[in-house]
């Protein structure tokens, strides 16, 4: 088995990433709910059709706008042709320049007409028109927020069975997918168009929406289904309809300009959509009940999947053969985005697969890659090491069976001492680089040879910490005492240092003693001689503490119990790792100025 190390540092930086959730992140997910929101079945609508004012009919009509006499004409064949209602996605916020706002407005009478306005940051204009609504939850707190509205002329707006909002919300790559269901203006709340239309159409004079802690929750029509929508009242499109692009007897009619140069038109998973499209499709959906619906729980999934899928990955690379993880992969691939596609078309359910299935496949490259170097790393230390002593066939030999070479170590009574570098962080940001090295170096010299004046060893440097053994590889007698003698001059050592540094620095020590595991420790590929067990560990937690107790040293109740000098009992300290408190001690300063 090799060293995993790389896999579980790609595992940990995918799941960063995810919960991070940078664009491009959040852009590959989109994409991918694009796929299936635009793989359903297409079906022809029956409720809604699609009304084109384009060049033919600017050119039979004038140019755009025209006049609210035109239009009156156009509600009064529409009324003629059996139409259930007709919704205009253009604007009529300035009066009618050749009076034809009141034929304008009674065709309205006479045909249910629905209107549009826009929530704006270019007005700071409050005043809209008023539509009853109920409230459960903190909406106003959570809902998407403009300054100010641009409505139609009062005589329009009065004569309107209904107006609702034809703001849309893109996303990190510009495309529209979700629509908001209700916008807040000063302390007003307004509907979505598709939402009014629902409203007018069911004779209900109001509609409902709720919030909770997480945001709004749903929105709701009395007489339909109630809508669930994202923590801003948003409400995925279901572009699965298509609709006819000609008034048809007892449908819902949308009116729009296609004609080019007067209308933006709006990306879409759909490609380049006009506004009254957008508009048709959202109606569409909340009449079907079919809004694709992206849980609450659907972020916590992915991270579990990822997650999961990421250790089989892992597991995969280091348990068998290199040939087997692409086919491992690929099966982890297929059964984690079948899974998410059934939940789509099953449930309407929006759970990304796409990130799973990218993530895991770094995971399990980066094993693969690391597997690969470790071996190679493996050939190249056991040369290294063996070559000058081995016969070139015995190491030829080493390399092709690395096996050969055993790990281990025997249990062995020592006393562990830890030091640390106290405020290194801060003491980084207050000196040049040179002179933070040229202090963690002396610090560090100061540490090796008084460890190894008093007859230890030191086994290894942790960043600016220090790990060292008394009593190993050879007997020692005393070892406790020459342990603490060791920590005691290095404190004298540092105290005489600080006089020549440009800052005073401290260091942390701290010493236990116990029965250990201590030999060659390390992977398959890279080892050394070093030290674990509980002591060990305790021996590191001691260090970690002298801050909190206030002393540069502490020691441990197993070394206090040989330790022939005098010792100062401290109150006992809760450390990490352990449940019961240990019971600590350190030296008088008068005893440390004595040794």
């Amino acid at each position: 088995m090799v060293s995993y190390k790389g896999s579980i540092i790609a595992l940990l930086a995918v799941l960063v990433l995810r919960v991070w959730d940078p664009w491009p992140i959040e852009t590959i997910r989109l994409k991918y709910f694009d796929a299936l929101l635009t793989a359903k079945e297409p079906v022809q609508s029956q409720s809604i059709s699609i009304y084109n004012i384009d060049e033919d009919a600017l050119a039979q009509g004038g140019q755009w706008p025209w006049p609210r006499q035109q239009l009156a004409e156009l509600n009064r064949s529409f009324f003629e042709a059996g139409v259930g209602a007709v919704v205009y996605s253009a604007l009529f916020p300035e009066e009618d320049r050749f009076g034809g706002d009141a034929e304008f407005a009674a065709s309205m009478l006479q045909l249910p007409t629905f209107l549009s306005a826009v929530a704006t940051t270019e007005t700071d204009r409050q005043e809209g028109w008023h539509i009853g609504v109920a409230t459960l939850g903190p909406v106003n707190e959570n809902a998407v927020n403009y300054p100010g509205i641009l409505p139609n002329v009062p005589v329009l707006q009065d004569a309107a069975i209904g107006t609702g909002i034809v703001n849309t919300a893109p996303e990190v790559d510009g495309l529209v997918r979700r629509v908001p269901m209700v916008v807040r203006v000063g302390e007003a709340l307004y509907p979505a168009l598709g939402l009014d239309v629902l409203r007018g159409l069911a004779g209900d004079p109001s509609y409902q929406v709720r919030a909770g802690e997480s945001g709004i929750q749903a929105v709701r029509v009395p007489s339909f289904d109630t809508v669930n929508t994202d923590s801003v009242g948003r409400v995925w499109i279901d572009w699965s309809t298509r609709f006819s692009q000609e008034p048809l007897s007892g449908t819902i009619v949308f009116v729009g300009v296609t004609a080019a140069g007067v209308t933006t038109m709006v990306p879409s998973p759909q490609g380049l959509m006009f506004p009254h499209q957008i508009q048709a499709a959202l109606l569409e959906t909340l009449l079907n009940g079919t809004a694709p619906l992206r849980p609450d729980w659907a972020l916590i999934a992915e991270i579990a999947f990822i997650l999961a899928l990421g250790v089989l990955a892992i597991a995969l690379t280091q348990f068998f053969s290199v040939l087997w993880v692409p086919v491992g992969l690929g099966s982890m691939g297929v059964l984690t985005a079948g899974a998410s596609v059934w939940a789509f078309f099953r449930f309407g359910l929006l759970v990304d697969a796409a990130l799973p299935v990218f993530f895991t496949a770094i995971v399990g490259g980066v094993g693969v890659a690391q597997r690969m170097v470790v071996e190679y790393q493996q050939k190249l230390q056991i040369k290294r090491q063996f070559e000058h002593y081995l016969d070139p066939r015995q190491v030829q030999r080493l390399q092709k069976n690395p096996e050969l070479l055993k790990l281990g170590g025997e249990t062995r009574y020592c006393t562990f001492l830890f030091t640390d570098l106290r405020g290194f962080t801060s003491l980084s940001e207050q000196i040049s680089p040179a002179e933070v090295t040229k202090i963690m170096n002396a610090t560090l010299t100061v540490q090796v040879e008084e460890v190894q004046r008093a007859g230890g060893m030191v086994d290894k440097f942790i960043g600016d910490a220090a790990m060292a053994i008394f009593n190993c590889p050879l007997d020692l007698e005393d070892h406790e005492d020459r342990a603490v003698e060791a920590a005691v001059r290095i404190q004298k050592r540092i105290k005489e240092l600080n006089e020549t540094m440009p800052v005073e620095v401290a260091i942390g020590v701290g010493v236990n003693s116990g029965k250990a595991v201590v030999g060659n420790m390390g992977s398959d590929t890279r080892f050394d001689f070093t030290g674990i067990g509980d002591c060990v560990n305790t021996a590191a937690r001691l260090e970690s503490a002298t801050k909190e107790a206030g002393v540069n040293i502490l020691i441990g109740q197993a070394t206090a119990e040989k330790c022939k000098y005098v010792l100062k009992s401290l109150p006992d300290i809760h450390v990490k790792g352990k449940q019961k408190p240990l019971q600590i001690y350190t030296l008088d300063q008068t005893v440390q100025d004595l040794m």
